[in-house]
């Protein structure tokens, strides 16, 4: 009975011990596991703030170039409202000239005088009307700027708008 006893005692102790290597094996694989899914998180995380910080600099890049594109607009648009303003000082004082060139047309009583002043106020319609069409095309074209100007705003937002998503 002490060989069966003894045998039973070497069977639970051999139980016993390939129980706890078995249970060191699986901690070990608990903690291999653990490891890898801590490198997995880790890989994903820096990944992420790659992916990140390389769209933030296309972001940075793309809204510099935006801003570029509508200060260009604005400048070409302040230019333009120049030049419109000069367009429509020039017809005023066109206006003025041709009034004073009917009063003396109407003073005169020599026909060669009257000819002389028919032939500038001639002059000056024929500028004013070539006047007046440019101004049309002008406005046109501070309307077309002015659009573009928004738009190019509304890009620039919108760029702005991603930059803030992604730094949230």
């Amino acid at each position: 009975m002490l060989p069966f006893i003894v045998g039973a005692v070497v069977i639970g102790v051999g139980a016993y011990l390939l129980d706890d290597a078995s249970s060191s094996n699986k901690r070990a694989r608990r903690k291999y596991s653990n490891t890898c899914d801590e490198a997995e998180e880790w890989i994903e995380h820096e990944a992420y703030h790659a992916r990140r910080k390389d769209s933030l600099d296309k972001l940075f890049k793309m809204k510099k170039a935006k801003r570029k594109v509508a200060d260009a607009i604005y400048t070409t648009l302040k230019q333009a409202n120049r030049e419109f303003k000069q367009v429509n000082h020039t017809l005023k004082d066109s206006k003025e000239s041709l009034s004073e060139l009917f009063m003396k047309k109407k003073m005169t009583n020599n026909r060669a005088e009257k000819r002389v002043f028919q032939e500038e106020i001639n002059l000056i319609l024929a500028s004013r009307k070539e006047l007046f069409a440019l101004k049309e095309q002008m406005r046109g074209n501070t309307l077309e700027l002015k659009e573009r100007l928004k738009l190019a705003n509304t890009q620039t937002h919108q760029v702005q708008d991603e930059i803030n998503q992604i730094l949230e």
